[in-house]
């Protein structure tokens, strides 16, 4: 016994190595892994703060679009990035720094010194067979507006936090809203016939199954009521207007106040969807008066003529100005005139065998004169379907989607 215990050979030093290396290799196995998960922890950290800056990029700037829809003549830039000018169609940048106050996205803690913005949008046309699938390389090379004049383009964000970065696409659409208005063949202060004969000049009816109105204001005229008058200028005996549905609007008071058919938020919202349609002119004399919603602001010094067809009726806006028509010329859709230059004649002037077949208003105390050899004016109510203004912009449904790396 008492050799045993006098015995040096020291076996339980040796186990009592073995289980302290065991227990170090544990040990160090065990903070490696707590090392790798904190460094998965901080890398997706990381992809999230990108991805968080990218997205709050693609919403900022889905909200300009939808103050200013980009076209021919409000083109949007090639890139938007934080330094870009406040007066461009971009981003609020301040915002969206205000956002991103972690420190993943300060200069420093981009590890190679790139100079990486923040984030970046950009927007294109779904020209190039992009219009259901996004392909970076063809929309990439498309023009920064609607120039296909859809109401659709793609709208791409890119977010960079520690020099990591990623990138989301959505396609935003453009929508319509159906605008209101009266269901008369004409709406103006006065209305008048050159024709003497006894004909239809005037058919309230047309194709659809009941008459429309013929209404005048007769606006600081005497005496207003009682056809034929300065207001009515017809010989109700001769069925000029057939059938007769001629009366004076009851809600506008005879007096100098101008009156206008719809009201400025309709209007805005007709001049949104011409801009967006490339129809939208300024100045000048427009090439061609067809198309689902034509706004002129100056028709000074142009004369008129036809546009659209029966099949698809459109509707034409001028600001100041006015439109005579003849010989020939056949216009399908609405006519109406701001008449913001404040006349008190004719702003619509129908000569030959010209006809409207639509609608025709004017605004405040200007006008409509017709007289031919022929019906001039024929009511059409497709024209009521057709008369539709810009709407909200949206994403359109399925098509947001994360880019891939590279991408």
């Amino acid at each position: 016994m008492r050799a045993r215990l006098a015995n040096e050979g020291g076996s339980t030093l040796i186990v009592a190595i073995i289980l302290i290396g065991v227990m170090m290799g544990i040990g160090l196995a065990t903070a490696a892994y707590v090392d790798g998960e904190q460094a998965q922890s901080g890398r997706e950290r990381v992809r999230e703060s990108a991805f968080n800056i990218a997205e709050s990029a693609l919403d900022a700037q889905v909200l300009q679009m939808s103050q200013t829809w980009p076209s021919a003549s409000a083109a949007y830039p090639v890139s938007c990035t934080p330094s870009s000018a406040s007066n461009l169609p971009c981003p609020d940048a301040a915002s969206l720094q205000a956002s991103a106050t972690s420190a993943d996205y300060s200069t420093a803690a981009c590890q190679t010194g790139s100079a990486t913005p923040l984030w970046t949008t950009s927007v294109h046309d779904d020209g190039g067979g992009t219009t259901d699938y996004y392909d970076a390389a063809v929309v990439n090379a498309q023009p920064t507006y609607d120039a296909n004049a859809n109401g659709k383009l793609w709208v791409r964000a890119s977010g960079t936090a520690r020099c990591k970065q990623r990138s989301v696409i959505t396609m935003v659409n453009q929508g319509t809203v159906s605008l209101q208005f009266p269901r008369n063949v004409v709406t103006a202060n006065w209305f008048r016939t050159t024709n003497n004969g006894k004909k239809t000049i005037v058919d309230t009816k047309g194709s659809s199954p009941q008459a429309a109105g013929l209404v005048v204001r007769c606006a600081g005229i005497s005496p207003p009521h009682t056809p034929p008058s300065n207001c009515m200028g017809y010989d109700p005996s001769k069925g000029q207007v057939t059938p007769d549905t001629s009366t004076v609007s009851p809600t506008t008071p005879a007096t100098t106040t101008p009156a206008t058919t719809i009201s400025s938020v309709d209007l805005a919202a007709l001049k949104a969807r011409a801009i967006t349609l490339n129809t939208y002119y300024a100045t000048g004399c427009p090439a061609s008066l067809t198309g689902p919603a034509v706004y002129v602001e100056d028709f000074s010094g142009c004369s008129g003529g036809a546009g659209n067809s029966d099949a698809v009726p459109g509707t034409l806006y001028i600001g100041r100005g006015t439109f005579s028509i003849g010989g020939n010329s056949v216009f399908y859709g609405l006519i109406y005139m701001g008449n913001l230059q404040g006349s008190t004649g004719a702003v619509v002037s129908l000569g030959g065998t010209s006809l409207i077949k639509g609608s025709v208003a004017v605004d405040g105390q200007g006008g409509v004169s017709a007289g031919s050899s022929k019906a001039n004016i024929i009511f059409d109510d497709r024209f009521l379907d057709a008369f539709k203004g810009s709407g909200t912009v949206s994403r359109t449904p399925n098509s947001w989607r994360e880019l891939p790396f590279g991408q």
